[in-house]
């Protein structure tokens, strides 16, 4: 089983994933949005 998620680039939240809960990073995802502001998502994956 293969657990994927988006987290916002914040460095608690990554702490959380990687560190704590063993996700690693595998993509970058730039969001564009008419009804809000540009933002990256960090893209993560955990093999169970």
């Amino acid at each position: 089983m293969v657990i994927f998620l988006e987290s916002e680039n914040n460095d608690k939240l990554l702490h959380f994933y990687e560190c704590e809960n063993g996700f690693k990073r595998f993509d970058v995802k730039e969001v564009k949005s008419g009804t809000e502001k540009e933002h990256t998502l960090i893209q993560l994956l955990k093999v169970m």
